[in-house]
């Protein structure tokens, strides 16, 4: 008969052990998002996901079995369409400036909590293979609309639509890749809102506004 306590350190160190594993998937994953950034969804290889990893091939392969695992593992993660929930908490925005402002701040707020997401946002903007439908609609919708209620002014609308993504995905890189002051997400919204022809004051109270972030 197995005395009592003999089994919770076997536990403990099960325990232990997932912990572990679970601490070294996550930087796998995190890994394969800095390079898919870095390389392009179709290029990335198992290589380059071990050289941001700092690990081992058998490392990796300890956790997926090849390249394609460890993205699906990355999809599952932030969800097939991590813009779907952003848009739909800021769809309470009537103002087509305010929510383009809340979607931008929200997609950078969340991208500093989740440095895997962060990644994924900056690659699936680059690469347009990889780029989803919701994606491809963010900006130019809310610009559209903002020009023709007065809230913008910009002759051209790609051009204001690739300024506010290139913005956007120069600001992804930075929160990432180094240290930011606190206010930046909300600095580079402004600035954002300022460039498309918005007042200065009213470019700040916007892009300060309460967000309830998903």
């Amino acid at each position: 008969m197995e005395q009592p306590g003999k089994a919770e350190p076997r536990r403990t160190r099960a325990e232990i052990g997932q912990q572990r594993r679970a601490r070294m998937r996550q930087r796998l994953m995190e890994a394969g998002a800095r390079a898919i950034a870095h390389h392009g969804m179709a290029r990335a290889t198992i290589d380059d996901f071990i050289a941001e990893a700092d690990v081992s091939r058998g490392t990796f392969y300890n956790h997926f079995s090849m390249r394609e695992d460890l993205l699906e593992a990355l999809w599952e993660r932030v969800g097939r369409d991590p813009f779907r929930d952003i848009q739909a908490a800021c769809a309470i925005f009537a103002d087509p400036a305010e929510r383009l402002a809340a979607v931008t701040r929200s997609v950078m707020h969340r991208a500093r909590r989740d440095a895997t997401l962060g990644w994924l946002i900056v690659a699936m903007s680059a690469d347009r293979r990889t780029v989803n439908e919701d994606l491809k609609a963010y900006p130019r919708p809310d610009l559209m609309l903002g020009r023709a209620a007065g809230r913008f002014a910009f002759d051209d609308l790609t051009s204001a639509s690739d300024l506010v993504v290139g913005t956007v995905r120069t600001g992804l890189r930075a929160l990432l890749s180094d240290t930011r002051p606190p206010d930046y997400v909300e600095s580079l919204c402004k600035l954002i809102l300022s460039a498309l022809g918005m007042a200065e004051e009213e470019a700040r109270r916007i892009s300060r506004l309460p967000l309830d972030l998903p």
